[in-house]
């Protein structure tokens, strides 16, 4: 297994960077904001309000938001950081209506390989 805290974003300054300097775009399940960091791979984090609900609720949300990622990370373009916010409306759900929604958002961003042929046409 690889070693992924490298690819976790942890430090403020980072997360105040993609807040203020950075785009985002919402989906039906999760908010998701990005920037460009000027590295080879993709750092991300995955955020859970205490709007979604208690902590199991919380932390089935992240979960359920990383494993979307983890399922098509291959696919997602280098060089960005990425926060993933649960919204409350995450609640309930499985994993395959997650990422579905996920991937909608990410190639609305142009974030996956596949979508940046798309936007191009």
């Amino acid at each position: 297994m690889r070693d992924r805290s490298e690819l976790t974003l942890r430090n403020q300054r980072d997360f105040a960077r993609i807040y203020k300097q950075g785009k985002s775009k919402g989906g039906r399940f999760t908010v998701i904001l990005y920037k460009k960091n000027g590295l080879d791979k993709t750092r991300t984090a995955f955020v859970a309000s205490r709007k979604v609900g208690n902590s199991v609720e919380r932390n089935r949300s992240r979960r359920l938001m990383r494993e979307a990622y983890r399922a098509m990370e291959p696919e997602i373009i280098k060089g960005y950081d990425v926060i993933f916010v649960a919204r409350n409306t995450i609640n309930g759900r499985k994993e395959p209506e997650v990422e579905k929604s996920i991937r909608k958002t990410l190639t609305d961003c142009g974030l996956l390989k596949d979508s940046r042929k798309n936007n191009e046409k």
